[in-house]
């Protein structure tokens, strides 16, 4: 769990309130898992007081070695506000990588990747390792669910991997129109993946992992939430599950990525 003076490689807006932004990382990155994440502080500002969450959108290599990451992120507030100024050769702090994440699938498993707006930050690090542990993309299919055609991020990164991509959006600006669990339940109904992967709004993990649950199909969620420490000391991100003698785990440390069947939405 280093935690290192990191340089901005590159700070690119992508739409409207999205950014990625690149930072060099240590080697400890070597052994990073898709669902995983780091916490940002700039410099020696008091405002905001804590650091903050970002899952690991992709691993940066050269040669082989990972030289950096990148991480996706929404302007929402004071924090993201400041990260969206922030120049290449700036420096920022990283602590990482943290918490515990996403599963490969057992073998010949196919799996299905299901993302809600920013959710799908993880989920492009996680279906390049798939790719990269040999699993038939070309069978895999992802969806993308978000508010309207600007929440919807990331479709030419699947696109590449020849995933089967479907996109939906509320307000029916792009894709079919509605909520991203509908198609998500047509596709179960007429296919039987191996395992589903999700990031996204609450709300939305708890369909998914209905879905899962009733037709039968692992699936693994990634919960995300207000995170004060990122180390499972300060307590304040805890979610109730039924595989702990105290009902509850912590999602920065015994998550963010969870079983969905063993978590109590």
């Amino acid at each position: 769990m280093p935690q290192i003076r990191s340089e901005i490689l590159y700070n690119q807006a992508q739409q409207d309130e999205y950014y990625k932004i690149a930072l060099t990382c240590s080697q400890a990155f070597e052994a990073a898992i898709p669902g995983q994440f780091v916490t940002l502080k700039i410099g020696d500002r008091m405002d905001p007081l804590l650091r903050r969450p970002f899952s690991i959108h992709r691993l940066l290599r050269k040669n082989g070695a990972v030289t950096g990451m990148e991480i996706l992120y929404r302007v929402v507030g004071n924090f993201t506000g400041q990260l969206a100024e922030m120049k290449p050769s700036g420096a920022i702090d990283l602590l990482g990588p943290l918490g515990h994440g996403f599963s490969l699938p057992p073998e010949n498993a196919t799996p299905v990747l299901a993302a809600g707006g920013i959710g799908v930050a993880p989920l492009v690090f996680l279906a390049e390792s798939l790719n990269a542990a040999g699993v038939r993309m070309n069978d895999a299919a992802v969806f993308l669910g978000g508010r309207s055609a600007a929440d919807i991020l990331c479709v030419d990164d699947f696109s590449r991997l020849e995933m089967k991509t479907r996109v939906v959006t509320e307000d029916g600006s792009a894709g079919h129109a509605g909520l991203v669990t509908a198609p998500l339940e047509t596709y179960l109904a007429q296919h039987r993946p191996g395992i589903i992967y999700a990031c996204g709004p609450h709300g939305m993990l708890r369909a998914v992992s209905a879905l899962a649950a009733r037709h039968g199909t692992p699936c693994e969620v990634s919960i995300e939430t207000v995170m004060a420490c990122g180390i499972g000391i300060c307590m304040g991100c805890a979610v109730k599950t039924a595989d702990h003698p105290e009902g509850y785990r912590h999602i920065c440390k015994d998550g963010p990525v969870f079983e969905a069947s063993r978590v109590f939405f």
